[in-house]
């Protein structure tokens, strides 16, 4: 919950929200999935079809399975729907939005402790979720944020997909795995922007442009970094090209690294992935 605040003006579509009272709802009528369902279409900008069903979103909260609704001074701001895999297994946090005026309330921050206290309550002691390697404020929040680390690459993960964030680009994703048990925060055995002995370069990001692909990396290196662009979603809109070089020359480092038993371990303030080679 976060402390009201005055409010100045009334938010709106075009405003960047004032500071309020988040609350945070698990869903349980089907009028409420209709509602999460409206907000992500709106997030993702859907111009045909819808990025989740209402209806299966039902059929969710009716097998006692995860769907959230976060409200901002009583407006819709955020969602999360979730589901169990077999006993044992992780939770699979699905899909995680929040509208772009709501940015800097922590709203995303208090979705995911609501999903971590959900999955402690109930034993689950991992959750699991995917993201686009190429969105660097993910990457930083996911791992330097929460302690979340990356742990498999699959290309084109979703096949093609229809909403305007996404359209034209194959939806090559990580997997996130987040121990819930463990603090939050990420790694901080390498201070972000520091140069360790035998760091390998694999993909440079100087001036938002991908270099070429470094893979043959030198037998004493310690940690190799893969760049990612400032803000690959402007990039999409304004240099579609060049958006589309950034995914095939990532795919080829994060992918072929993770493949050959290097991991993610960090994420500096340059915008690139550290990873080490696991023993």
């Amino acid at each position: 919950m976060v402390a009201p605040q005055p409010v100045r003006r009334p938010p709106s579509d075009t405003r960047r929200m004032v500071p309020g009272q988040l609350t945070l709802t698990l869903v349980t009528r089907p009028a409420e999935c209709l509602e999460v369902a409206e907000l992500f279409d709106r997030i993702w900008a859907v111009q045909d079809g819808t990025i989740l069903d209402r209806h299966l979103m039902v059929a969710l909260t009716h097998s006692r399975n995860y769907v959230l609704l976060a409200r901002l001074d009583g407006r819709p701001v955020g969602a999360a729907v979730g589901f169990c895999g077999p006993p044992g297994e992780p939770f699979h946090s699905h899909i995680v939005g929040v509208r772009a005026e709501a940015s800097g309330h922590g709203v995303g921050r208090a979705i995911k402790e609501h999903q971590r206290r959900w999955c402690l309550d109930r034993g689950i002691g991992t959750m699991v979720w995917t993201f686009d390697p190429l969105v660097a404020r993910n990457a930083h929040f996911n791992i330097r944020v929460l302690g979340a680390y990356p742990r498999r690459y699959h290309e084109n993960f979703y096949g093609q997909m229809r909403d305007t964030v996404n359209a034209g680009q194959a939806s090559d994703r990580m997997v996130v795995r987040w121990e819930l048990g463990d603090p939050a925060g990420g790694s901080t055995t390498a201070p972000p922007g520091q140069p360790a002995g035998g760091t390998h370069l694999a993909l440079s990001n100087h001036d938002d442009h991908p270099g070429e692909p470094l893979l043959d990396v030198p037998a004493n290196t310690d940690r190799v970094l893969v760049g990612v662009p400032r803000d690959i979603e402007a990039l999409r809109r304004e240099a579609p090209e060049l958006a589309l070089r950034w995914r095939e020359r990532t795919r080829l480092a994060l992918g072929g690294l993770l493949a050959e038993g290097w991991q993610v371990h960090d994420f500096d303030d340059d915008r690139h992935y550290i990873l080490r080679k696991e023993p």
